[in-house]
C-alpha cells in the first residue's frame, strides 16, 4: 500500500485531489486521509479500487521495481477463478515479461529478482 500511497501523493500533486479521487472513485474526504498517511479502513473494494488506479496510472507515478511488478502480475492474472490457474498465467506473464526485455537488453535488476522467485518456487 506505501507504494499506491506514494503514487497517489504524486498524482494529488500534480492535478488536485477531487480529480485523483474521482479516478479511483474514492471519497475526496478518504483519499485526502490516505495520501496524508492516516490510518484508513481499506476494504476489499477499497483495496481494488486502489490497484486498479495504480495498475493505470503507476506508468506515469511510480518508480519500476519488484513489488509493484509482482503486484500488477498479480492483478493481471486474478481474474482466472481457479489457483492453479492463476499461478501458472503469472508465471508465463512474467516469462513474457522477462523475454521482452531481454529482447531488449540487460533486464533491469527487478526484473531478475522476480524470475529468480519464481524458480525458486
Amino acid at each position: 500500500m506505501e507504494a499506491i500511497r506514494y503514487a497517489a501523493q504524486r498524482a494529488v500533486a500534480r492535478s488536485s485531489l477531487r480529480k485523483v479521487a474521482a479516478e479511483m472513485e474514492m471519497a475526496v474526504s478518504w483519499l485526502n486521509a490516505f495520501v496524508e498517511g492516516k490510518d484508513t479502513a481499506l476494504r476489499s473494494q477499497t483495496k481494488r479500487n486502489l490497484r486498479e488506479w495504480y495498475v493505470r496510472a503507476a506508468p506515469e507515478l511510480a518508480e519500476q521495481d519488484r513489488d509493484t511488478a509482482a503486484a500488477a502480475l498479480t492483478f493481471l492474472s486474478g481474474g482466472l477463478l481457479e489457483e492453479d490457474e492463476r499461478r501458472a498465467a503469472y508465471t508465463r506473464l512474467l516469462q513474457a515479461l522477462g523475454r521482452a526485455y531481454a529482447d531488449a537488453g540487460p533486464l533491469p535488476g527487478w526484473v531478475r529478482a522476480l524470475l529468480d522467485e519464481e524458480e525458486a518456487g
